[in-house]
């Protein structure tokens, strides 16, 4: 089986959504640390709501992948994030990374390559 080019963007862009919506929630939650009421402090964030935005659409796109394509490929593909945002996090907001940390996200990115290539 091989994915077609809508299958492939849908799922490119539910990685990228992913990454960038945790990008936006760590933005705002920073933003919003020194506010009297934190909530209210929170929901006054723009990337609060632009992270909640790409939460929606990457499950509109996420429904689209899985009527092209077997939950099988489709589900380890969608775990890349999880190599992804601590590499993003690193890069935005100069946060830490250990060398165990790094060569963890590149597994995790080679296991998710050959698990999803496995069911192609």
């Amino acid at each position: 089986m091989t994915l077609d080019p809508t299958t492939v963007g849908l799922l490119a862009y539910c990685v990228a959504a992913e990454i960038g919506r945790e990008l936006c929630f760590k933005s705002a939650a920073d933003g919003a640390q020194s506010a009297t009421h934190y909530a209210v402090g929170l929901a006054q964030r723009p990337l609060l709501w632009l992270g909640l935005a790409l939460w929606t659409s990457e499950a509109v796109a996420l429904v689209l992948a899985l009527e092209r394509a077997p939950l099988s490929v489709i589900y380890p593909i969608t775990n890349l994030p999880y190599a992804g945002i601590p590499i993003a996090g690193a890069l935005l907001f100069r946060e830490r990374l250990s060398r165990s940390q790094m060569a963890g996200a590149a597994l995790i990115a080679v296991g998710v390559v050959c698990v999803g290539a496995s069911g192609l």
